[in-house]
């Protein structure tokens, strides 16, 4: 094989034409055929690539499916709904790419639900994915250090399986995003509850004082009122537990 046919074969791998059995967006598809050519390029460095160029397809492919195994495992792991079966060798069995004429990739899924598969493949996984390969960049360590602006996750343990790994990650960072998210929820709630007893005892003490109320007796209802408000008690996990035996 000359020059000009191991650069036939490498542009014919980088310009195939992706295509999934799963309905996706435009946008995922092409952020599956940016993979493509990530695959391409990455298999392009190795060691058994530069002896024998004919590898080119079957070790990007290889690339490909190991890329696609982690964002369904990152999926899974941030699933309240996931089914136990959903692991790395699930996903390993029920992906298979297929070249079809035309030069056409096509992407089987298997059993994999197809709202998993929609919900797995997007383009920040896909980023996250290319730092966390660039073993150059640092590997998991540049992607902690990238998602969390350097502050990191505290009960994050790095090693393991690399797409364990990788989806271990997203699991607590999307921990991390998640509970900040709650507290800044729940604060923006106090802050509206706050700002509407305070509207509305302005708006009584006004209609107090246009009443001929005096300012100070005012003063004193409004403070009782506020010692008087209580929270209503939480709902009980618990049932209560009768001893119909003691006598």
């Amino acid at each position: 094989m000359n020059e000009e046919d191991i650069q036939n074969l490498i542009n014919q791998a980088l310009s195939c034409t992706v295509m999934s059995r799963i309905p996706l967006s435009g946008e995922q598809m092409d952020a599956l055929q940016n993979l493509n050519e990530y695959c391409v390029n990455l298999a392009l460095q190795m060691p058994e690539v530069a002896k024998k160029p004919l590898k080119v397809v079957y070790k990007s492919n290889e690339e490909f499916k190991i890329a696609l195994m982690a964002f369904c495992l990152c999926q899974s792991l941030t699933n309240p709904r996931r089914k136990l079966r959903e692991n790395k060798e699930f996903f390993e069995k029920n992906i298979t790419i297929y070249h079809l004429p035309n030069n056409v990739k096509e992407i089987d899924f298997g059993e994999i639900l197809p709202e998993n598969v929609a919900e797995a493949i997007n383009w920040e996984v896909l980023e996250d994915w290319k730092l966390y390969r660039d073993n150059e960049s640092g590997g998991i360590k540049a992607l902690v250090d990238e998602k969390t602006r350097l502050t990191g996750l505290e009960t994050y343990r790095r090693g393991g399986d690399p797409l364990y790994e990788f989806a271990r990650f997203h699991r607590k960072f999307t921990e991390k995003e998640n509970k900040i998210a709650e507290e800044s929820r729940i604060q923006a709630q106090n802050s509206f509850r706050n700002a509407v007893i305070q509207s509305v005892t302005s708006e009584v003490a006004k209609q107090q004082l246009l009443a001929g109320m005096n300012p100070m007796d005012i003063i004193n209802t409004l403070l009782s009122q506020e010692s008087d408000l209580q929270l209503p008690p939480s709902r009980s996990t618990m049932p209560q537990i009768i001893n119909r035996n003691k006598k």
